[in-house]
């Protein structure tokens, strides 16, 4: 991908601007560092503070609101053997200068740090900046650039390529350029640097590309210089200009193709469009002729009197330092075409050279103020102040107030009364935020916004305050005129009431040259006279007109039309009995005295769902069933009651129970009844016929007597009564109960005892939950039965069983060499009565030489015993070996076989002179009697073995018979 990629290759008619007037003016507002060659001065646009670097390695930081001077040459003056050519700082505490080498001095916070080669620092620095975009532009070899977002970038320009440091993570972003590039500027606004990587179209002359890079995007372009050409041999500066302001706070919207390059050489300034840079044929501008240019910047005025789509006041002004002095331009704002420039000599600093500009600003956040311009020279530091008001016409009303609404070119608009109108500031016109509106020449207190509510008879403007200076506006004016309200009549109270089925009527007075409309619940139902027929539920209102546009709203009324509430219904009494008359009354819970248009009430009554004929608000009834009435008003709508039930009362025959079947003689009987009483009624209790006066209405009592108990109901709104079946109620004796052990020796665990329990009445049962008279136990422990009668008594008898432990036997397994004879002692603990071994008596110790078990049984004084098998087993190898073998080749005993060998046993044979016949590692295969090939004659041999797990020798004599 070629150039095509950042230059628009359409053709367009581009019309030339003739030069203008001069339209600002500078004047010298603070001179720094008088007498010292000021090299090079920037601004780190995040706080007020200014960077300079001057000749001879020094380095200064200004405060740009105090003016304060510091000092900081002293931290760099262990490097005075390197060249200092330019500077940058990204805050109050942290600089960084470049030095003509491959190192870039970082100061931060007092400490100073060498970026160079080991951090990816390609060649010799010639200039370096501050991103402020947000991001970085990497190698861009056959237009392939990326534009990745990245914060805290130090672009640095080196005669082998241009890199970016992350100078808070201390690493060098990838991608690097690798050919000489150069930065030419760095601001809040965009970044303007070399971009030779790209190439070049063929021309006459050499072709220089830049990068223009924004928050927004990326442009690239080309400059001209070389071939002994009118453009020079060197570029020492370059800058764009975009046509309409594009910067941290507003980036417009023009095509990148129009924006204007200049770079300044050593034969002057000269100026072209980006989007036709890649042929220097194509139009362009030449300024000062002859004259070295070092230094290009533009300055914004007025920046709030118009925006990226209208120019409005504002100005951007070309500065321009040379060898021969400080020069400015008219403003090219709005211009989108090849603007021609006039330049003008600020000749209160003569001639002297200027190396270096930076635009200075009171705010990098709105409202943005670009108030100054500091001016690196030969001399000294200046700091120049614009003016542009004697180029501004104080009495000219700015067009910039209109009615919100409506057309700009309407001035004038009539209002009703209670009606209001809006103007507003163009921000088209005004971006600013410094307002004051005035009505009639006077100003109105506490109305600084962009808009302002209208609703009285005036003639209204605003003044308007540029933020950045003591300048200040007048804009157009408008007039309103104020026609008055309609007067009528709406007296209603809040809310109306009428009887369902009637037609309600609202109205107001009938005005001629009035118009009329109404509302209901907030929509308009279309009627436009002045009075309104109402048959609905709702909130009415109407609204009155007498002039076009303007209406006038009533109050809201509230209309309802009331139905017949349910009937309630009540009874004369709470309950009836057999034989009584039940009164039934109705009731409608309203009052109809405050309801429009109210008519008497018409009743009929049902029973049990049927009509009954009745028509009279209230009812007597004999019969139970379920009772309702239907009652109507205004409409011929009828509306029921609930129903409601009339019972007449059988009382029946109140039932006495017990909590439980039978009781002790000294429980506590419980008596309740299933009678429930909601309190209409009396509960009396007798015992034998004698009434208990301190049971009285009690539904459960306590009895320790016994006897006939019986309850009598009595209801006390009625005659109703009814009387209980007696209830018997006896009390049981306490039985008795003894416990006998059958056997009443010692008893040892693991045996086991009967006990037997004997009681006089009732059914027993153990703890242990067995139910009958007698239970065998083995264990130690107390037992109890308990005997329970059938009416509750209880009684309980309990009996210790001990049985005796037996004794405890531990002797230990063990082991002998039944091979050599071995015996040992096994020994039984002391203190038992009888020791049995292997069943025969003994006593504590035991001998014996023999493998196998070993029984032993021992008997304690309380007779208790306890048996235990020790096991003996081997602790030698088992070895046979047999004393003779026939080698004689009959199949039977050919070969001296010996069992119980294993792999590491060694065995030697020898004849009776001690020559050894035969040897063999594990007896893997047995001797055959042969030696060297050949059978022994018969006779006597010899043999050692020796086994080393066990680590034993075995010796012995074998004999040979044929």
């Amino acid at each position: 991908m070629r150039l095509s990629r950042y230059l628009l290759l359409s053709l367009i008619v581009i019309s030339a601007y003739r030069a203008c007037g001069q339209d600002v003016d500078f004047h010298l507002n603070g001179t720094f560092l008088s007498g010292k060659n000021i090299l090079k001065v920037k601004r780190d646009f995040k706080d007020p503070y200014l960077w300079v670097l001057a000749q001879n390695h020094a380095v200064y930081r200004i405060n740009s609101i105090t003016k304060i001077i510091d000092d900081y040459s002293g931290f760099f003056s262990a490097y005075h053997n390197l060249q200092f050519v330019d500077i940058a700082g990204a805050d109050a505490n942290t600089v960084f200068v470049a030095t003509n080498s491959n190192n870039i001095l970082a100061l931060k916070n007092g400490t100073i740090k060498v970026i160079g080669a080991a951090k990816g620092i390609p060649g010799t620095v010639q200039s370096i900046g501050l991103d402020y975009t947000g991001s970085y532009f990497s190698d861009n070899t056959n237009g392939l650039g990326g534009h990745p977002l990245a914060e805290h970038i130090l672009l640095i320009g080196t005669d082998n390529g241009r890199c970016n440091y992350d100078y808070e993570q201390e690493i060098m972003k990838p991608n690097p350029s690798h050919v000489p590039s150069q930065i030419f500027d760095a601001t809040y606004r965009s970044e303007l640097f070399s971009n030779l990587e790209f190439g070049s179209y063929p021309d006459v002359v050499k072709q220089y590309a830049v990068v223009e890079l924004t928050k927004l995007t990326i442009w690239g372009g080309f400059l001209w210089y070389g071939n002994n050409s009118m453009y020079g041999e060197k570029i020492n500066t370059a800058y764009t200009t975009f046509g309409n302001v594009i910067d941290a706070m507003d980036y417009g919207s023009l095509s990148g193709s129009l924006m204007n390059q200049f770079w300044g050489t050593e034969k002057g300034l000269f100026q072209n469009f980006r989007g036709y840079s890649y042929y220097s044929d194509n139009e362009h501008h030449a300024y000062l002729p002859g004259i070295n240019v070092n230094k290009i910047a533009s300055i914004y005025g007025l920046r709030y009197f118009g925006t990226s789509q209208n120019k409005g006041l504002i100005k951007e002004n070309l500065l321009v330092g040379t060898d021969q002095g400080f020069y400015y331009s008219n403003s090219g704002y709005f211009s989108f075409s090849l603007f021609n420039y006039s330049l003008f000599h600020y000749d209160a600093l003569g001639n002297t050279k200027v190396n270096d500009i930076c635009v200075n600003a009171t705010s990098y956040s709105s409202p943005v103020c670009e108030d100054g311009v500091w001016v690196a020279a030969a001399t000294g530091l200046y700091l120049l102040k614009p003016d542009y008001g004697p180029y501004v016409n104080p009495t000219q009303q700015l067009s910039s107030i209109q009615f919100e609404g409506q057309a700009f070119n309407v001035t004038q608009l009539e209002i009703c009364a209670n009606t209001t109108v809006d103007a507003i500031v163009q921000n088209s016109a005004y971006s600013g935020n410094a307002i004051q509106w005035y009505k009639d020449g006077q100003e109105i207190p506490n109305e600084s916004n962009s808009k302002l509510t209208i609703k009285n008879s005036g003639d209204y403007y605003v003044v308007l305050y540029d933020p950045c200076s003591p300048l200040h506006l007048e804009s157009n004016h408008l007039k309103v005129t104020q026609i008055a309200a309609p007067v009528f009549a709406f007296d209603y109270p809040d809310q109306l009431n009428y009887c369902e089925g009637s037609v309600a009527n609202l109205k107001t007075d009938n005005k001629a040259g009035y118009n009329y409309r109404w509302y209901k619940d907030g929509v308009l139902n279309g009627n436009t006279t002045a009075s309104l027929d109402i048959s609905e539920n709702g909130k009415y209102k109407v609204e009155v007109s007498a002039c076009a546009g303007n209406w006038v709203s009533s109050k809201e009324v509230e209309v309802k039309f009331i139905p017949v509430p349910k009937p309630v219904l009540k009874q004369d009494k709470a309950a009836y009995c057999d034989g009584e008359q039940a009164t039934i009354s109705s009731q409608v819970p309203i009052d109809g005295s405050q309801i429009i248009n109210w008519s008497p009430y018409q009743y009929r009554w049902y029973r049990d769902g049927v009509l009954n004929g009745a028509t009279t608000p209230n009812l007597q009834v004999t019969q139970a069933g379920k009772y309702k009435v239907e009652v109507r008003g205004c409409s011929n709508s009828w509306v029921a009651s609930d129903e409601l039930t009339i019972d007449f009362i059988n009382l029946a025959k109140p039932i006495i129970a017990a909590d439980k079947p039978g009781y002790c003689t000294d429980n506590i009987a419980s008596l309740t009844t299933n009678f429930t009483n909601d309190g209409t009624y009396t509960l009396n209790w007798f015992r034998d016929g004698n009434l208990l006066a301190a049971e009285l209405n009690k539904t459960n009592i306590t009895a320790s007597q016994p006897g006939k108990y019986s309850l009598s109901v009595s209801s006390n709104i009625t005659a109703c009564s009814a009387l209980s079946d007696p209830y018997t109620l006896n009390f049981d004796a306490v039985p008795d109960i003894s416990i006998q052990q059958i056997v009443n020796t010692n008893l040892c665990d693991g045996e086991t005892v009967i006990l037997k329990a004997s009681y006089s009445n009732g059914t027993v049962k153990w703890q242990t939950g067995e139910a009958t008279d007698q239970i065998s136990v083995n264990h130690s422990g107390t037992y109890t039965a308990t005997v329970s009668t059938p009416g509750g008594c209880i009684a309980s008898q309990s009996m210790p069983v001990s049985f005796l432990p037996k004794p405890i036997l531990s002797v230990p397994d063990a082991s002998l060499c039944q091979y050599s004879n071995e015996t040992i002692t096994l020994t039984a603990p002391p203190g038992f009565v009888t020791y049995e071994w292997n069943g025969q008596p003994g006593g504590p110790d035991f001998n014996t030489g023999s493998l196998g078990t070993v029984s032993l049984r021992v008997t304690d004084h309380n007779g208790c015993s306890a048996t235990q098998t020790i096991n003996i087993t081997s602790h030698c190898d088992d070895i046979h070996i047999p004393n003779t073998f026939t080698p004689n080749g009959d199949g039977a005993n050919d070969s001296w076989v010996i069992t119980g060998l294993t792999k590491s046993d060694k065995v030697n044979v020898y004849n009776r002179n001690g020559t050894m016949v035969f040897q063999s590692q594990g007896y893997a295969v047995p001797w055959n009697g042969a030696y060297k090939g050949k059978a022994l004659p018969i006779g006597v041999y010899y043999y050692v073995i020796n086994t080393p797990a066990s680590k034993q020798v075995h010796s012995g004599a074998v004999t040979i018979i044929y």
